[in-house]
């Protein structure tokens, strides 16, 4: 009895470890929309007295609504092509319901642009460390060529390696004196590139 319990209990353990990743990616993005669901309708509640005066203030607020979760999200405020599926009925082919649709694509606009004033448009992307964000910034930048010496001003070195070596008062390897008794000789290397100064 004991060993069928401790049985399972093992195998539920190494059954729940395979999709822990999962179910934790879910928990995250179950909390993230939450989040941003509260954060928008609060949002709206600050901002509604704005907005006294419309036509159509339940379709405009569903409208700001979504355009603030947008931006929450890390997007770009821009309104989407078609307005939500709940806009896709009959009733809404009408000269009514057409005005209802622009509402909401009208408080879109005007949520996106809420959460940028509220300082939202960061707050759904990660912050990398500063490390990383030096390096990204550095693989950006323009090459310095003060980073190469100024060994060729800017122009690559042309003619053969003899000559290019010779120009540049350097040994290729071959030119090398005699090495002294008891030293072996080094081996003879096909040169297709001149070895490159470093300034000391």
């Amino acid at each position: 009895m004991i060993r069928k319990s401790a049985g399972a209990w093992l195998s539920l353990l190494l059954l729940s470890a395979t999709g822990c990743s999962a179910l934790q990616d879910q928990v995250i993005d179950c909390e993230t929309s939450i989040r941003n669901h509260v954060l928008a309708q609060k949002a709206w509640g600050e901002w509604s007295w704005c907005y006294d005066e419309l036509d159509y203030p339940y379709h405009f607020a569903k409208g700001f609504k979504a355009g603030y979760r947008n931006i929450l999200e890390g997007g770009k405020g821009c309104q989407p092509s078609l307005p939500p599926k709940c806009y896709w009925k009959p009733y809404y082919q009408s000269p009514e319901g057409r005005a209802q649709i622009a509402a909401w694509f009208d408080g879109y606009s005007h949520g996106a642009l809420a959460a940028e004033q509220d300082g939202m448009k960061d707050i759904g992307h990660l912050p990398i460390s500063p490390t990383a964000r030096a390096n990204m910034i550095s693989s950006k930048a323009p090459v310095n060529p003060a980073c190469f010496n100024g060994m060729y001003h800017g122009e690559v070195p042309q003619g053969t390696p003899e000559e290019i070596a010779e120009e540049m008062e350097l040994e290729l390897p071959g030119q090398v004196e005699a090495a002294p008794e008891g030293v072996p000789p080094m081996p003879e290397v096909d040169v297709k590139k001149p070895a490159v100064p470093y300034e000391k």
